[in-house]
């Protein structure tokens, strides 16, 4: 099975100014297929017509649907998109990954988790940008450490993971237990979930599976 049977929708920003478009730019760089919802184009979600988007036809040989937190923030026709995409990615079988980021304010990481837990029982990889953790923490009542075994216990998450750039380290908690790996080169958080993410579906899903997938660095996959 080749990487290129990886096949990833995203529903990120027409500007591709996002971290979720810049996780699917990567792995299409490693040899998945990605799609994006919604055409290249200026500005953000808030303009996008609803009734473009064929959610069944798009995510029924999808892998993964990969979301952001932020979009919600971006008004009503965003956040409906948000959910929809979800909601169709469940009957079509598709997994949805959804990164949560700091928001540009961010007096407003509040709505966005608030919205990502709404969601949780339909989210299968959860991943917590660094940059939030402190900010979640801090809602959850538990300290950074805690945090990602705290919300797959509550919100049974198969996967909740996140990754520090500056020490290579990849932390992923799932249904087997906990999975800690350092990297055997350096990049940014998108660079290892675009990794990660490619990796899994051929990789197995069992403890082993998920440490070969979190350990994954993206020279491995350039030129498949």
């Amino acid at each position: 099975m080749g990487r290129a049977s990886v096949r990833i929708f995203c529903l990120g920003r027409p500007d591709r100014r996002d971290l979720a478009s810049a996780v699917l730019s990567e792995a299409s760089a490693m040899g998945a297929e990605g799609y994006h919802a919604v055409p290249e184009g200026e500005g953000g979600l808030d303009s996008m017509d609803r009734a473009s988007v064929d959610w069944r036809g798009s995510l029924e040989s999808a892998n993964w649907l990969l979301n952001s937190s932020s979009t919600v923030l971006e008004g009503d026709g965003p956040r409906w998109a948000w959910g929809a995409s979800m909601s169709f990615a469940e009957i079509e079988g598709a997994n949805s990954a959804m990164l949560v980021e700091m928001p540009e304010d961010p007096e407003r990481m509040g709505e966005a988790w608030g919205a990502v837990i709404e969601r949780i029982r339909q989210i299968h990889l959860l991943f917590l940008e660094p940059g939030a953790l402190g900010s979640i923490a801090a809602m959850e009542g538990c300290s950074e450490g805690d945090l990602l075994g705290l919300v797959r216990e509550r919100g049974l998450v198969p996967l909740v993971c996140s990754y520090d750039p500056t020490s290579r380290t990849a932390r992923v908690e799932h249904p087997f237990g906990s999975t800690e790996v350092v990297t055997d080169c350096a990049m940014d958080v998108g660079t290892w979930l675009a990794a990660f993410m490619c990796e899994l579906p051929l990789s197995g899903r069992g403890a082993d599976g998920i440490g070969v997938a979190a350990k994954a660095c993206s020279s491995k996959f350039q030129h498949k």
